[in-house]
């Protein structure tokens, strides 16, 4: 394959030695992990020395510095005329290894003379096939010295296309390679106009040269020929491009159709819901939102809506939780706010992340609810309990220290287990008591948090809670610290393990597992034991205050009620896992520093 024809030129060896190395580097670029990229880097500057030292004994008029002088001399000198590689191949050979070496740069003009190279190649090429095509010796041929090729001038064509692929950061490369509309066009057009053309003046010259017509006449026909294709090629792609647009309009039609839709849903809940940008502004909300903080939706867009309905002295906390928002931490909170008319509501707010197409946080979406009155009804409860609790804790004292005067032993036995029976009447009632007084404290006061370590206090709290005839096994695994208020957290992991040991005592081998683990960027702790555990109806009201579900186990039905508050003082979330007869697992988060 070294001539087309046996009157052609042939390919020069080392020419040929050359391009297969080229071919090694192409692959070698494709499949990097293959080939290791100092292999190709010898490769690469190989190929440009080749191509430099050939270029300077044609201008120099040195020999021995050629590379087919050495391998195939006597080949070469063998032959009718000169054989040594062509100038314009040398050249050709320098402008690729400058392209192959250069492959790792980033810098803006040797990217551009990479794409500028790799057309120059391309032309060069192009215009010796040209040459050969039309019979026209000066595309190809330099007067006394060796030809180019036909089959290096369509190798080099194959090798520059190659290189200008290599290159698609920026510049032409970039546009030829690009999937939008204009780069589309290009790719096809470009195909069309290296072929179409040359191939109808080849006609032309044939029909010339056979006497079918003369220039005039071959000149007129070369020029409708081509304006027809032409015009057809237009003609087809405006067409394709139509079709294309009226897809694209009607997408776009049922896109504002279902966005239409999906406002007129969203306008229609009565639940407040607004989209926020991560510097706080107000990118979206509907009517409802509006109306609970007492704005137009034309004040509130735009807005940093914190500033809006937050006095300046509890800003700090929610700018402090829109950092915790970036990281992709959900949050469900109340909080009171002050309307537009001065008025103060509490509002129930929950917020999530909003992606990108490209899984990226870009926003977060909060819904709010005006829940002042179920509060204030609730207060209400809240001072009646407090108000009860302490009323019957005076005479509940009274009835204990009368009954711890009266001596068990001066009483029949009938008469002593009547005593018992008040004894721990009078104790549970105490404990109702103080529970009903923790439960209401809760709900008032706010919470001094510090930093707690949680790893010391539970292991207080399980020597504390843990019976002396307990038989079943404890794990205690790594508690990272917590934000939050000592006394509280004390109190939660008290009626959590409290619960822990008491529903798991009537196993065999009672089994508690303290720990914590992570979840999309949140601390989750978790109290799992294998007791009596719950059903999936009963564990849609457990932390319903008052509400019991084992009537073989002492309680009041106010300690997971209890945990509940704790955990929403700490801005954070609780849910239990339970399957009937294997245990019962709370998983619960606490807010951040």
């Amino acid at each position: 394959m070294k001539s087309i024809t046996p009157e052609m030129t042939a390919m020069n060896p080392v020419t040929a030695i050359t391009f297969i190395l080229s071919g090694f580097w192409l692959m070698g670029f494709r499949e990097s992990k293959q080939i290791p990229g100092f292999t190709k880097l010898i490769i690469a500057a190989a190929i440009f020395l080749i191509g430099t030292l050939h270029s300077l004994a044609y201008l120099l008029h040195i020999d021995w510095i050629r590379f087919d002088h050495f391998l195939f001399k006597n080949k070469i000198e063998s032959s009718s005329i000169n054989a040594h590689m062509a100038p314009i191949t040398a050249v050709l050979f320098t402008l690729c290894g400058f392209n192959m070496i250069s492959i790792e740069a980033n810098k803006k003009w040797i990217l551009k003379l990479r794409a500028f190279f790799s057309i120059v190649i391309f032309i060069l090429s192009y215009t010796s096939i040209l040459g050969y095509v039309y019979g026209r010796d000066s595309a190809y041929r330099v007067e006394g010295i060796s030809t180019i090729a036909l089959s290096t001038a369509i190798l080099f064509l194959l090798l520059s296309t190659g290189l200008f692929l290599t290159n698609i950061k920026t510049g032409t490369p970039q546009l030829f390679a690009s999937l939008l509309e204009g780069s589309t066009l290009l790719r096809r057009s470009t195909f069309l106009i290296l072929f179409l053309p040359p191939f109808l003046g080849y006609l032309r010259l044939k029909g010339e040269n056979l006497g079918l017509y003369n220039t005039e006449m071959g000149t007129e026909l070369f020029t409708i020929a081509l304006t027809i294709i032409a015009f057809i090629l237009i003609y087809t792609y405006a067409n394709l491009l139509n079709k294309k647009q009226k897809a694209s309009i009607a997408l776009e039609k049922k896109l504002s159709e279902s966005e239409r839709k999906f406002r007129e849903l969203v306008s229609s809940l009565k639940e407040g819901v607004g989209s926020i940008d991560y510097e706080g502004r107000l990118i979206y909300c509907n009517q409802s939102y509006c109306n609970i903080l007492g704005y137009t939706e034309k004040e509130l867009i735009g807005q940093v809506v914190v500033d809006m309905i937050i006095p300046i002295e509890r800003r700090k906390e929610f700018y402090e939780r829109l950092e915790r928002r970036k990281k992709g931490i959900s949050e469900n909170y109340q909080t009171e706010i002050i309307r537009k008319d001065g008025e103060k509501i509490i509002i129930d707010i929950k917020s999530n992340s909003l992606m990108d197409e490209h899984g990226s946080r870009v926003a977060y979406v909060v819904s709010i609810n005006d829940i002042t009155e179920e509060i204030r009804q609730l207060e209400d409860i809240k001072a009646f309990s407090s108000s009860a609790a302490h009323d019957l804790n005076n005479p509940i004292n009274k009835i204990m220290t009368v009954v711890d005067l009266v001596d068990p032993s001066t009483l029949d036995e009938e008469n002593r287990e009547f005593l018992y029976m008040v004894k721990s009447t009078v104790q549970n009632m105490k404990m109702l008591t103080q529970d009903l007084l923790t439960f209401s404290r809760l709900g008032k006061q706010p919470l001094e948090k510090a930093d707690v370590d949680l790893q010391v206090l539970v292991a207080e709290v399980i020597k504390q809670q843990q019976p002396l005839d307990f038989k079943g096994t404890i794990q205690l695994h790594n508690l990272p610290n917590a934000y939050g208020n000592e006394a509280a957290l004390k109190q939660l992991f008290n009626n959590l393990l409290s619960n822990a040991f008491k529903y798991s005592s009537k196993k065999d081998k009672p089994e508690i597992e303290i720990g914590s683990y992570q979840k999309e960027h949140q601390t989750y702790y978790y109290v799992k034991d294998n007791g009596v555990g719950l059903n999936e109806d009963q564990m849609k009201t457990l932390f319903t205050p008052f509400k019991r579900y084992h009537s073989k186990f002492e309680g009041n039905g106010l300690g997971l009620a209890i945990v509940k508050r704790i955990v929403d003082k700490h801005g954070g979330t609780i849910f239990a896992e339970s399957d009937t007869d294997k245990g019962l697992t709370f998983h619960f988060t606490l807010s951040h520093n």
